[in-house]
């Protein structure tokens, strides 16, 4: 069952307060998101938003239904999970989103470890970055998503999972990269592997150094590649470094193949996140999540 997409629109809007930002986390266009807003307008016959200034705000009305619109989408899951549960749909299907890094290196043992706990239960994955999987959601094509994203967009719920460190590797014998510490400065230095762009890993990695004072556009990129398995396949072949997750270099570090490169106080940390849309989440997704996360220690044990 879909609810409508009008009152997701209004919600997005109303908790941003900024159509342009709305769209893109919506993934519809700005002039989509305004004529969405128009008609529920014209349907009740008064303004939810107003401008004050360059400000964006909510009108007495639009306050009104955006305190009721989550209680609605709320609403709407439990009626979906009643419905499948009469219909017999609430075992058997439970579509995921999956994040490259995640679905490679994190989740597969948990998937064995729900299948065997939940034999009757159908589960299929469909592998994206972060914003292919916001995007599903949105669209409700999946039921629930594990992303490496940062965790910015406000038609979705984002729950810490479990903790990662994005370190810069090269391989173990490199000669070029043969100190025990470096400075950041360092880096301009070297021949660079990225993800590409939309990938949450990559995302994160310009914006912390960005921060760092880093000229991202002054970096030597040798190659742009689109899974962390291809970058590290590269790597055994030339003399550059990439940016990659802890979890997914564990049997490399572990086989002497790849070496970190470490810098005087800098660090990149994050969290993988279980996203879903807002509202409640009921179900097999409720179930699926409170397993992962009862067992996230288990990941490699």
């Amino acid at each position: 069952m879909d609810f409508d997409f009008r009152l997701k629109v209004f919600y997005v809007a109303a908790h941003t307060l900024n159509f342009t930002k709305a769209a893109s986390e919506l993934f519809i266009s700005q002039p989509a998101v305004s004529k969405n807003i128009q008609e529920i307008e014209n349907s009740i016959g008064t303004a939810l938003f107003e401008r004050l200034g360059n400000r964006l705000a909510l009108t007495p009305a639009g306050k009104i239904l955006y305190h009721h619109a989550q209680i609605i989408l709320e609403q709407y899951n439990l009626a979906t999970y009643q419905i499948n549960e009469i219909i017999g749909k609430e075992n058997g299907n439970l579509l995921l989103g999956i994040s490259t890094t995640i679905s490679q290196y994190v989740i597969p043992k948990m998937l064995v470890a729900f299948n065997q706990h939940f034999p009757q239960n159908e589960i299929k994955v469909i592998q994206a970055n972060s914003k292919r999987v916001e995007q599903l959601l949105i669209k409700n094509e999946i039921h629930l998503g594990i992303t490496e994203g940062l965790p910015d967009n406000r038609s979705l719920k984002f729950i810490p999972y479990i903790k990662d460190e994005i370190v810069l590797v090269t391989r173990c014998n490199n000669m070029i990269c043969n100190d025990d510490k470096y400075v950041l400065n360092d880096i301009y230095k070297l021949a660079l592997v990225f993800r590409e762009a939309g990938s949450g890993t990559r995302d994160i990695i310009d914006r912390k150094l960005k921060e760092a004072g880093v000229s991202i556009q002054h970096l030597h990129t040798e190659i742009t590649l689109s899974s962390s398995e291809s970058i590290k396949r590269y790597l055994k072949y030339s003399h550059a470094a990439a940016f990659l997750s802890i979890h997914a270099i564990q049997e490399e570090l572990k086989n002497g193949e790849l070496k970190i490169i470490e810098f005087d106080n800098f660090c990149i940390e994050r969290y993988f996140y279980i996203t879903h849309l807002v509202g409640g989440l009921t179900g097999l997704p409720i179930k699926f999540m409170n397993f992962i996360q009862q067992h996230k220690g288990k990941i490699y044990s």
